[in-house]
């Protein structure tokens, strides 16, 4: 669970046959009346920051509820018309109608907790900590302002997070994962995707590198106060192994080469030969 490099681990280990859950195309709803990310094509699901893949595992568990009234209405062609109602904490969920996002965001905490249940390990992938804070409910929101189409503009606020921030984040989520699953793995890592753009007065090179290093030091920090809990460095991979071996050609995303070869490390370091 994570960000997009989350999507590839996933991609890299069902190749090896790993079953990874949730099954994101078990969410039910009407492509008539509401929008899933990219559903049912692709199973694909991103939780970019600390923040929001904590409220996604609170809000499957149970331990935070979405008021009716938490969507924005915004303006955007769809299937049902020109107004879409849309999910401020989850990347591109849009709905014909406040009732049909309140049902599939229910659909989406249903399926999250049968596959957290179903989970005998976990992988978080973290990516990013500039974050947009939605004024509205002080909760972070999934993605910047007016991505594809999408509200936040006048909804949403920029914040750079800090280490304690994001460490009080991971620290939750572990610990959430812990008190359910005593003795699952977990596996953490810092997506080596970088940003595209950043909304602060810096260049992106180096405000994505600020952002990578506070999670770098925040997951380190972790592992070292929790027991089985794991680095995954897929980070220095691919930052080590240089732009020209480990990024297509928009030396952003990463080669699935590169991918397969750190999934096939993290066998040889976690996996017992059957």
């Amino acid at each position: 669970m994570g960000s997009c490099f989350a999507e590839e681990i996933r991609l890299a280990l069902t190749n090896k046959q790993v079953a990874c859950v949730p099954s994101y195309r078990n969410i039910s709803f009407d492509p008539a009346q509401a929008i899933v990310d990219e559903l049912p094509g692709r199973e694909h699901m991103n939780f970019y920051n600390t923040f929001t893949v904590r409220l996604q595992i609170e809000q499957m568990l149970g331990l935070w509820d979405q008021a009716n009234d938490d969507w924005w209405q915004i303006k955007k062609p769809a299937p049902w018309g020109p107004i879409c109602f849309q999910d401020p904490y989850r990347r591109l969920i849009l709905a014909k109608s406040p009732e049909v996002l309140k049902e599939v965001i229910e659909s989406m905490n249903t399926e999250m907790r049968v596959g957290f249940d179903a989970a005998t390990a976990f992988i978080f992938t973290f990516g990013m900590t500039e974050v947009f804070i939605n004024r509205a409910s002080g909760k972070v929101a999934a993605q910047k302002p007016l991505y594809r189409g999408g509200g936040g503009m006048q909804e949403t606020t920029l914040h750079v997070s800090s280490f304690q921030e994001n460490y009080a984040n991971v620290m939750a989520t572990v610990d959430m994962v812990r008190q359910h699953k005593p003795d699952a793995p977990i596996i953490l890592t810092v997506s080596p995707v970088a940003l595209a753009r950043t909304f602060q007065d810096a260049d992106v090179v180096t405000a994505n590198t600020e952002g990578k290093s506070v999670l770098r030091a925040v997951l380190g920090q972790v592992c070292r106060e929790r027991d089985n809990v794991h680095y995954l460095p897929s980070f220095e991979l691919v930052t080590y192994g240089g732009l020209t071996h480990s990024y297509e050609e928009d030396l952003r995303h990463v080669k699935r080469s590169v991918v397969d070869d750190i999934v096939e490390q993290f066998f040889n370091a976690y996996f017992a030969p059957s």
